[in-house]
Parts: structure tokens; sequence; C-alpha cells
């Protein structure tokens, strides 16, 4: 299966290392763009998911805004069979979505359709939850509605702080992904 990875901080190296551990031909990566860091400004920092591209040789793609008929040819000349998104940072346009034959799957942070949107770790630990866990879905144009093809659940410890559940969840995260492809090749997963 030929994989577009989608994805810019931290939170997504872990699915992208495990697809590739996993042996799976990521074709290409799409991440935002390099971003001034520093004092100055000066210097422009790399995502954590286009340092991980480069070093495993992956073409990376970093558009401002994930639209047009430049972008979308260089990523039909890419033949993906199925895109994986996980914290891109844009919302995808229908076109987008829907060039992979196999669709595209979104790796969100929660049990869906709890704690839709940006901030799901965050609102977690604030609304005092005892469990969360990630989510895998079809991606459709509204934000985080498509159908669940897995949900892996996970307690969320009394003292837990957001950063330590957000470690946890990029690595249940990465092993959830492998499933759900699993899923989708064997043609159990919903459509």
């Amino acid at each position: 299966m030929r994989i577009l990875f989608w994805g810019t901080p931290e939170f997504a190296t872990p699915p992208l290392r495990a697809l590739l551990g996993e042996g799976h031909d990521v074709v290409g990566v799409v991440t935002q763009p390099d971003r001034p860091r520093g004092r100055s400004r000066s210097r422009r920092d790399p995502s954590p998911v286009k340092v991980v591209a480069v070093e495993e040789g992956i073409p990376v793609l970093q558009p401002e805004r994930p639209r047009g008929d430049e972008f979308l040819a260089q990523l039909r000349a890419l033949e993906p069979d199925i895109s994986v998104v996980v914290a891109y940072g844009h919302i995808l346009p229908r076109e987008v979505i829907d060039l992979p034959r196999l669709g595209t799957l979104n790796i969100h942070a929660s049990l869906l359709p709890a704690l839709r949107g940006a901030a799901p770790i965050q609102a977690a630990i604030a609304n005092g939850l005892t469990e969360t866990g990630v989510t895998i879905m079809r991606m459709v144009l509204a934000l985080d509605a498509g159908p669940v093809v897995l949900a892996l659940p996970t307690p969320i410890e009394p003292d837990e702080v957001a950063g330590e559940l957000q470690l946890r969840l990029a690595e249940i995260g990465a092993e959830a992904i492998i499933e759900a492809l699993a899923l989708i090749g064997l043609g159990k997963a919903p459509e």
C-alpha cells in the first residue's frame, strides 16, 4: 500500500516511524514549511516530521496551503493508495481527501465523538476525564466527523499531565494506525 503521510509536530513522528518500521511504502510526506526560530528569527527549523522524512529519504512537500493545481499534480504523481493525517495543521479540501483510491485516514487523540477539534489532550486533562484514547477515522469535510475505523482507549492517570499523556497517545496512535491499515487491507474497515 502506497501511503502519503501528513503531519508536522513531534506527536506525528511515532506513527510515521511505525509505518516505516512495519515496511509500509511511505511515498511522500506533507508537512508545514520550515518556520523561523530563535531571537533574531533568522534560523529556519524543519518540523519534526520533516526531520524523520529526510533521515529516511522520503520526498517532502511543504506547501503554505494544501491547495492548487500544482500541488494536486505533485500529489497525483506520488500515486498514493491512502493518506494518513496526524496533526498536520490545515483543514484539507475535498480534492485532497478524495485523491487516494482508499481515501484519507486521520489519527485523532481522543475517543471520538468526544473532544473533537485541535486540543483534545489538553481538554481531556482540563475536564478531569479518567479515560481517553486514539481514534482512527476516515476523513470527511466536517471536522473529526468521519466513520471510525478503530478506537483504542487508555486510562488517564490521576497525576498525569498533558505532556505525559501526549507521549503515550502518540505511541498508541502508532499502534492504532498499523491495526487500522491491516483492517483496511483485509476489507474489514467501515467505508
